[in-house]
């Protein structure tokens, strides 16, 4: 009677421990799966955020004048070198910050864009 005990006891305690290696198995498996879906969401927001900034950069229109620009008293030596008379530099900063909804994951994009504009004479007015 007491070898069939210690049988069942030694049975149970090695049923106890297998259960608790599949439970932690199964917790590390899921915690990785977050792990990569966090991973991939901050992807995804990532690459939608460059397109967007991206797209902003391109389609900048020369006529509007965003809040955030800064007029040049000189043009950098590349362009000053042959009409620093005439041409005006101004120097814009462009910002794209994306935000995602279900998780706090923030992307964001800076750029700097100078912009010449060559002013005419007034005498040639």
């Amino acid at each position: 009677m007491k070898n069939r005990g210690m049988v069942l006891l030694t049975a149970l305690l090695f049923l106890m421990i297998m259960l608790l290696m599949v439970a932690s198995n199964l917790y590390i498996s899921q915690l990785s799966m977050k792990s990569a879906q966090a991973a991939q969401q901050q992807l995804q927001l990532e690459y939608h955020a460059l397109q967007r900034h991206l797209s902003q950069l391109n389609g900048l229109d020369p006529a509007e004048l965003p809040l955030n620009t800064i007029n040049l008293p000189a043009c950098p030596g590349v362009y000053a070198a042959w009409s620093d008379a005439a041409l005006q530099c101004e120097l814009l900063f462009l910002e794209t910050s994306m935000q995602s909804n279900n998780t706090p994951l923030v992307s964001r994009y800076n750029s700097l864009v100078l912009r010449k504009r060559v002013r005419l004479p007034e005498a040639a007015l």
